[in-house]
């Protein structure tokens, strides 16, 4: 841009389009709006049916040459939005807590969105490979009912061990981040200490009496786990430890049996169990699991707002939300407002 160009900047017309009030749509096929979070240099928008971001005309073209470029530019970064439940309890969850005016200021709020986004595209991915072994087993079903499958050909589903590896390897990313979300909360003091080292006390320390606490923490501690090893007996299989995958196969009645999977591992073996059904609780659990430490976490680490109020995470009622999340900021008088000052 020559000189005369930037002292005429702001009377062009496409200063006056980009300048002036606009608007713009997320696509229809991601449903209604359910809320909104800015990241960095992006709008994230968490829809019915999936998640969005956008970014404004003069991010992408900031000299302003190109009027044709929309004031607004979308792009989708998940087909799943706030209808899947682990969407609400990763995405939504972290939208509604990962908020700086309840957060100390040693959490950084937005890191939190950013592995939240990244736990939700991990699961995203193993949902989609549920949805297509689901889709497939349907479609050999009607195949078969309808006699057009004969019992010496057995079906296949294309890259099978493909996407099953895939997926485990999914799931331990989810692990790792939300190790990686608990250090932005309780920083190791040395790179060799346990994730959950101070993490674990001070859970303990606050609802170790609840009812159902200690439950809990056991839960939640062998999903983690569980999945590690999962992968790991995947990776460095040897005599002990081996992730085997079978497709189709036809039992003695003659029927065809759906795609399987079985893990051996001397601390957290499964036994041979449909596939689609074993990935899609896998990734129930681990939702779960992130939705109550971030949860527990932000709870632990509020900040003060003011003597006479307290701020605290609260679960809404069963099937209420707020912003596409089950748990939600909520603050409450404590005492009586602090005498005003002699000079006020």
């Amino acid at each position: 841009m020559n000189n005369s160009d930037e002292s005429r900047r702001g009377t062009r017309p496409i200063d006056r389009a980009r300048d002036s009030a606009g608007s713009a749509t997320i696509p229809p096929e991601s449903g209604n709006i359910v809320t909104v979070k800015v990241i960095a240099d992006r709008m994230y928008f968490l829809a019915e049916n999936g998640l969005t971001s956008a970014v404004m005309a003069d991010q992408i073209d900031p000299k302003r040459t190109n009027p044709n470029i929309p004031h607004v530019v979308h792009h989708i970064e998940l087909g799943y939005g706030a209808k899947q439940r682990f969407m609400r309890k990763t995405v939504g969850v972290a939208f509604e807590l990962a908020d700086e005016t309840y957060l100390p200021e040693h959490v950084d709020a937005e890191a939190l969105l950013v592995l939240a986004i990244e736990i939700a595209a991990s699961l995203a991915s193993v949902m989609e490979v549920v949805d297509e072994l689901s889709s497939h087993q349907a479609e050999t079903r009607v195949k078969g009912e309808a006699g057009q499958l004969s019992a010496a050909y057995v079906p296949r589903t294309p890259n099978l061990k493909g996407k099953v590896r895939q997926s485990l390897a999914a799931l331990r990313d989810v692990e790792v981040a939300i190790k990686k979300t608990t250090a932005q909360f309780y920083p190791k003091d040395a790179a060799k200490d346990p994730w959950d080292k101070k993490l674990k006390p001070a859970m303990l320390e606050k609802y170790g009496n609840d009812e159902g606490f200690e439950e809990f923490v056991g839960c939640a501690w062998s999903v983690m786990e569980c999945i590690a090893d999962h992968r790991h007996a995947m990776i460095h299989q040897d005599g002990e430890k081996s992730v085997t995958i079978y497709d189709y196969e036809l039992d003695a009645s003659g029927a065809f049996v759906a795609p399987t999977i079985e893990i051996a591992h001397p601390r957290n073996p499964f036994p041979r169990h449909d596939i689609g059904q074993f990935l899609k609780t896998q990734l129930e659990h681990i939702a779960e699991v992130y939705e109550a430490l971030l949860g527990y976490m932000c709870d632990l680490n509020v900040r003060s707002l003011n003597e006479a109020f307290e701020s605290f995470v609260t679960a809404l009622p069963d099937g209420e939300q707020r912003s596409g999340s089950h748990l939600v900021w909520s603050t409450k008088i404590v005492g009586a407002f602090p005498d005003k000052p002699a000079n006020a």
